[in-house]
């Protein structure tokens, strides 16, 4: 019996790891090298995708007909690097933001780098079937850092799909997107330097191993420029608009497609993209400033400034780490400083397109599925990235502006200069009613957070690196509060009053409705808070210890 235990575990596991292959290999793969576009022409290189295979397959979202293709690409792409200094593997297309901003002069080199779809160059493209059900626009998203194909983020370009789950590797955010009758376009690059998966020929003759795609805006240029004739040729129109999401180190990326001059740029001299939707651009920046004999030229001129496409940035303000690469003097060591004052000096430039979104209680991870996986549990900020996606569409198209500014900062937030912030950052009704409080987890500066309860039972908890987390904001490692306590600490409560379920259910109204009434919130998300207000735990379970 033993025996026959164990051959049959050992069969079982075998095919459940075989799982993923064979549902791959059931959908055909077809060359769409038919799609692919002219090769650029960059300091006399010819560079954009070679080689093309896809794999199809069919699915239905919220009662959708959907078209997904997995799309491997083979090719290179232009850009620049440094062999000296900080942030010198950042193969980058915005070379006067990058460089001067992560250190002090240094030579600066062109280059040419290759991708393979076998080390997961590849994108997702996801499309109503029904040409009727398109809304005619496009959203293409660029993800952050610390994704390579060495490390077994990225898998061979055909291992993405899965027949048997075709929504599979679509988050919150791409779904947001195909609910609306958007075509999804979801690029995959390499954005982990120093890993020798990507050789850099450079014009001075040598190659080098260590570049990432992290900043790398003509990689997901180009691989968009193939999604848009894909979607033209299925769909019967090219796309009326293109917006690009990008998180972190993607956000970035779409920050520079703004900045850079001439980069938004697409062959028939239009812009690329028409929106830019920057989800806590990576440490803040880059910063809209480039420095000339001392001068800041960027946006120094009317066509400058009128280049400029909607742009919102989310920034997520518990996400607050020390950024160490050396900087110029302009530029902060605090990630949520140069959030902020990217918004103050385009706001300076009369840059009238840009809005800047501060988020409390919320790290750089957002959007994350409701519940808790393991230590973490993060506020679920698809609840807002709803209506942003909204904003952006109604601004480029309708030129309908969104809300002004919001954040905490007064320089931001206190619009007319009165003392009083007008404008705050977002406060979810989490945190607006707090049953309890949010904290980045493993540690003080951490992407994730996790949630510590109101109980009034036991110690305050401590991180994953066993700092205390103070709850009460006294300064000292001690008690917790009960729900009520901490209410009349924040006076949401008087001093003799308690915590009913009725105030519960008030405080939420209130602020679930404030973000509806100034577009954060849609009427739904509005009403779901106010429905679960009605049944949500007021007497957290007791814990003794965290």
């Amino acid at each position: 019996m033993r025996i026959r235990f164990r051959t049959r575990d050992l069969l079982y596991a075998v095919f459940v790891i075989a799982l993923p292959s064979l549902a791959s290999a059931q959908v055909p793969e077809k060359s769409c090298d038919t799609f692919l576009l002219a090769p650029r022409q960059v300091n006399g290189k010819a560079v954009g995708p070679q080689s093309c295979l896809l794999q199809e397959t069919n699915t239905t979202y919220e009662g959708r007909a959907l078209t997904r293709l997995d799309i491997g690409l083979d090719g290179n792409v232009d850009g620049y690097l440094a062999k000296v200094g900080n942030y010198k593997e950042y193969f980058s297309n915005s070379p006067d933001l990058v460089f001067p901003q992560t250190w002090g002069p240094r030579e600066i080199l062109f280059g040419v780098a290759a991708y393979e779809r076998a080390k997961g160059a590849s994108m997702t493209i996801v499309f109503p079937r029904d040409r009727n059900a398109w809304n005619g626009k496009i959203w293409v998203t660029a993800h952050g850092r610390g994704t390579s194909f060495k490390q077994g983020q990225l898998k061979v370009w055909n291992r993405f799909v899965n027949a048997a789950n075709p929504l599979e590797g679509l988050d919150r955010y791409d779904l947001l997107m195909l609910s609306k009758g958007y075509a999804l376009v979801k690029t995959r690059r390499t954005s982990t330097e120093g890993l020798g998966e990507i050789v850099t020929t450079l014009d001075d003759g040598s190659t080098v191993d260590y570049a990432a795609f992290n900043d790398t805006a003509r990689y997901v240029m180009d691989f968009a420029d193939v999604a848009k004739k894909i979607v033209a040729d299925r769909l019967g129109q090219p796309p009326a608009r293109v917006y690009l999401y990008g998180h972190s180190a993607g956000a970035r990326i779409g920050r520079a497609v703004n900045y850079a001059p001439g980069l938004n740029v697409s062959r028939d001299g239009k812009p690329f993209f028409d929106g830019i939707l920057a989800d806590d651009p990576a440490a803040g920046t880059w910063y809209p400033v480039v420095m000339k004999d001392g001068t800041d030229v960027l946006f120094s001129t009317a066509a400058g400034k009128a280049a400029f496409v909607p742009q919102i940035d989310v920034a997520h303000q518990m996400y607050n780490n020390i950024w160490e690469p050396q900087h110029p003097a302009w530029m902060s060591n605090s990630y949520l400083e140069n959030k902020r004052n990217n918004a103050r000096i385009l706001r300076d430039k009369g840059i009238t397109k840009y809005r800047m979104y501060e988020v409390r209680g919320v790290s750089h991870a957002g959007g994350e599925s409701e519940g808790r996986r393991g230590e973490i549990q993060n506020l679920d900020l698809a609840r807002a990235m709803d209506r942003f996606i909204d904003m952006i569409d109604l601004w480029a198209d309708k030129d309908v502006a969104p809300p002004p500014t919001h954040s905490d900062w007064p320089e931001l937030g206190d619009a007319n200069r009165d003392g009083t912030i007008e404008n705050p950052a977002l406060a979810f009704p989490e945190i607006a009613c707090p049953l309890g409080v949010y904290f980045s987890y493993p540690e003080s500066t951490s992407g994730t957070t996790s949630f510590a309860p109101f109980t009034g039972d036991g110690l305050e908890p401590l991180d994953g690196k066993k700092v205390f987390v103070d709850m009460n904001r006294n300064g000292v490692w001690d008690f917790r509060e009960t729900p009520t306590q901490a209410w009349r600490r924040l006076g949401l409560l008087q001093q003799t009053e308690e915590l009913t379920r009725d105030k519960y259910v008030a405080c939420v109204e209130r602020a679930a409705h404030q973000l509806r009434r100034e577009g954060f919130f849609s009427e739904k998300t509005a009403a779901a808070y106010v429905e679960r207000a009605r049944t949500a735990d007021l007497q957290p379970k007791r814990v003794v210890s965290q």
